[in-house]
């Protein structure tokens, strides 16, 4: 890529990837087991330098939410297919 070029990894479509994940749409967490993806296959929280410095923090606080979630009710899939995504500006407003 030329310098100065902005891009953006999408990891909506890289963990729906049908190369990567056969069936992306089904949940199907038994997919998981026994074997790891294949590197960059799988980012929750993002990579590299960019990667989220809670990320261990948001994996064990998500585990905890699912377990009392299954303990004490049902987990449904939502019926809308929207997306959600969040950017950042190229570069920080100067301090005032």
């Amino acid at each position: 890529m030329p310098a100065g070029t902005f891009a953006v990894a999408s990891l909506w479509d890289l963990h729906r990837n049908p190369d990567l994940y056969p069936d992306p749409e089904e949940f199907r967490p038994e997919r998981f087991l026994g074997n790891r993806p294949p590197r960059g296959a799988w980012l929750p929280f993002g990579a590299d330098t960019h990667a989220c410095i809670d990320g261990q923090l948001a994996f064990l606080q998500v585990t905890v939410l699912v377990h009392t979630l299954i303990r004490r009710g049902q987990l449904l899939p939502r019926r809308d297919r929207t997306r959600e995504s969040a950017t950042a500006p190229a570069r920080s407003p100067s301090p005032s």
